[in-house]
């Protein structure tokens, strides 16, 4: 049997998310999850998103709602307000044209909630011959309680999670993101080597909404 061990949202995309004790799960998604995503304008990238494989520092920076208001942490642990200045911060710093976009809902990769098994990632460090945080993975709901990539068997499925329903609707395929150190941004580039050759670069699966509901820490999942 699954349970969720770990919950997090990422109000603005590609920064550091919150961690917490249960979310309510909207037809959008977690609840203020990926509200806040910046876009690149440069010739060869238009209106491609700006992330962390484009500037690795946004992931020093620590976002959560507090009552449904941004409080943003800036490296130096100063809080800082997500507007022109930090855009343009982000322009100088990477030599591009970007813009600030909020829609929730409208930010995600894929579909709007990513599971990870645990046991996967701790299956997939052995095969690593490394530590692997499990953070490299961005999901939502950690789960822990199957067996190594027991999860695929959702795939189609409808699952509880919580109090919410959730369709199964696909393996979720990584980038260069999950080499970063999540504390530190060091890159570790074996790490997306290995997950190419044993998984198909392939970790977690992406779900969507088709009962809203509220998820939380120790809740059954399947």
């Amino acid at each position: 049997m699954a349970v969720v061990r770990e919950v997090w949202r990422y109000p603005v995309k590609s920064m550091t998310g919150e961690r917490l004790e249960s979310c309510l799960i909207t037809d959008q998604g977690l609840e203020g999850d990926r509200r806040w995503a910046f876009i690149d304008h440069s010739p060869h990238r238009d209106g491609k998103w700006f992330n962390i494989k484009q500037h690795s520092a946004l992931m020093t920076y620590r976002a959560r709602l507090l009552d449904g208001a941004l409080d943003l942490v800036a490296p130096d642990g100063s809080r800082i307000a997500l507007d022109g200045d930090l855009v343009r911060k982000f322009e100088t710093e990477s030599e591009r044209p970007i813009e600030l976009r909020e829609l929730p809902g409208g930010n995600f990769d894929d579909s709007q909630v990513l599971i990870v098994n645990l046991a996967s990632v701790e299956a997939f460090a052995l095969e690593a011959g490394m530590p692997v945080d499990h953070r490299r993975f961005r999901a939502n709901l950690y789960v822990e309680g199957l067996e190594p990539e027991e999860e695929l068997r959702w795939l189609g499925r409808v699952i509880q999670a919580g109090d919410a329903e959730l369709e199964v609707t696909s393996r979720c395929e990584r980038c260069k993101v999950i080499t970063m150190d999540p504390d530190t941004t060091e890159a570790t580039p074996e790490l997306l080597r290995v997950l190419v050759e044993r998984h198909d670069e392939r970790m977690g699966v992406y779900c969507r909404v088709v009962r809203p509901g509220r998820v939380g820490v120790g809740d059954f999942v399947g």
